[in-house]
């Protein structure tokens, strides 16, 4: 095997020096002795700059090779953290794939499962204007007209008669109409609105209706 470049010394001299800087070269050679089954490392004695030359590698050769040595060093360990980063990139990708997936997931349970006004019982015309007026939300003289005549109370026919003309005798037939009312009624939610109930409050009020 051929002789290469295993060690090289440099010494510098401070500015203004009269003493030139000084350098050596040590070459190491892979070498098989007779009868040897393995080739065994050789390193020469620390070499002149003049001997060095003679044995082929010059300072401008010695320099290039050291050059040539730390960019492959340099592209190496760039390219190493490339690697590291497209890894980490594609795992983080690969995460946020299955987190998405895992919340399209639950997506589609939570729309399978009924929501808590699904799950409410109907309540009768009797129980809902109850609730209503024990609420204090209307009268109870106007709780007995509207289960008696069907006579909405004031409240309530305001809330009707400010929901779209197109929608406005749907309502007033389901209110006045109506033996029971389904929690999950549109309607129900719309009304609820314009009485000044959300959604927790009308899921109370027909618990509460439902109690009756």
């Amino acid at each position: 095997m051929q002789p290469f470049l295993y060690e090289f010394l440099y010494r510098g001299r401070p500015a203004g020096s009269a003493e030139a800087p000084a350098w050596h070269v040590i070459l190491g050679q892979y070498v098989t002795p007779p009868g040897a089954r393995e080739a065994q490392f050789v390193a020469s004695g620390a070499l002149t700059p003049a001997q060095a030359e003679a044995a082929g590698f010059p300072l401008s050769a010695v320099l290039a090779g050291i050059d040539a040595a730390a960019l492959a060093g340099r592209d190496a360990a760039l390219a190493e953290a490339e690697a590291a980063r497209r890894e980490r990139d594609a795992a983080a990708s690969e995460r946020d794939g299955v987190a998405a997936e895992r919340d399209a997931l639950a997506a589609q349970l939570a729309a399978r499962e009924p929501g808590p006004a699904a799950t409410l019982p109907a309540v009768s015309d009797r129980q809902f204007f109850q609730a209503l007026a024990l609420a204090g939300a209307i009268d109870p003289a106007e709780a007995l007209a509207a289960v008696m005549t069907g006579t909405l109370p004031a409240r309530i026919d305001a809330a009707v008669a400010g929901l779209p003309e197109a929608e406005q005798f749907a309502a007033r037939m389901l209110l006045s109409g109506a033996t029971a009312f389904e929690r999950g009624h549109p309607m129900v939610a719309r009304l609820g609105a314009a009485l000044g109930y959300d959604a927790a409050a009308l899921d109370a009020l027909w618990r509460q209706a439902a109690t009756l």
